[in-house]
């Protein structure tokens, strides 16, 4: 069901087309100066023109504390499900319903939610973790070279493996990772290692998908590199 080489393809663009949208109306920073969570939007329009629905900032299916507040819930930054009609079914949601029912004189009668039956299971949908890293970063509005590039390299995304491959109601799902850079060949390097280092750790990764375009060079960033590293359920 779901093409992790398409996926990228149109994450990519959805970024390449913003950032070209902002050099028309003379911008004078880059996508690069944003923060990730400024991303989500951006990547969220990519299946704009799709039959594909997508949501952000979706609570993980299974918590990892049992019947959790929505504060100590895990988020997934972008999730895919197959129709924009549908929302994701919410296995917390539903039990804090059933909850609420067994404290009333309903208790013990079967429970009809139209809205759960008709939501999409967290099984089929396309689960995405965000990762952005940049060699130059904004502190303050001002670019500079980040020192912790190397290790937001290797441990975001690691982490964000993880998670995903940990929850049992998950069953697709990737790591994106953004990294923006001063030359191309460092971005897809770079990634690379961080992948090479999952795999010498046994982490269940399939083989990355990589997409780049340039970007202005405003702060010493010049290309932006998408990976997606799709998790083996």
């Amino acid at each position: 069901m779901w093409i992790p080489t398409e996926i990228l393809e149109r994450l990519a663009q959805s970024l390449s087309t913003n950032q070209a949208n902002a050099q028309d109306e003379r911008s004078h920073c880059g996508i690069d100066s944003l923060s990730e969570i400024q991303l989500h939007p951006l990547l969220s329009k990519a299946f704009t023109n799709s039959e594909i629905g997508i949501c952000r900032e979706i609570g993980f299916p299974t918590p990892t504390r049992e019947r959790p507040n929505e504060s100590q819930r895990q988020r997934c930054d972008l999730v895919l499900i197959p129709e924009k009609t549908e929302s994701i079914f919410d296995p917390v949601h539903e039990q804090r319903i059933h909850d609420e029912v067994a404290q009333t004189l309903f208790a013990g009668c079967k429970l009809e939610n139209q809205a759960s039956q008709s939501a999409c299971p967290p099984e089929l949908a396309y689960w995405i973790e965000v990762k952005v890293i940049a060699q130059f970063s904004y502190i303050d509005g001002v670019p500079q070279a980040n020192a912790a590039y190397a290790s937001e390299l290797t441990k975001g995304p690691k982490d964000d493996v993880i998670k995903l491959a940990s929850d049992p109601l998950i069953h697709a799902g990737a790591s994106l990772v953004i990294v923006f850079t001063e030359y191309p060949e460092t971005g897809k390097h770079d990634i690379g290692q961080a992948v090479r280092m999952m795999i010498e750790q046994d982490l269940p990764i399939s083989l990355p998908e990589f997409e780049q375009f340039q970007i202005p060079n405003f702060g010493g960033n010049e290309w932006c590199t998408l990976c997606l590293i799709p998790i083996k359920f």
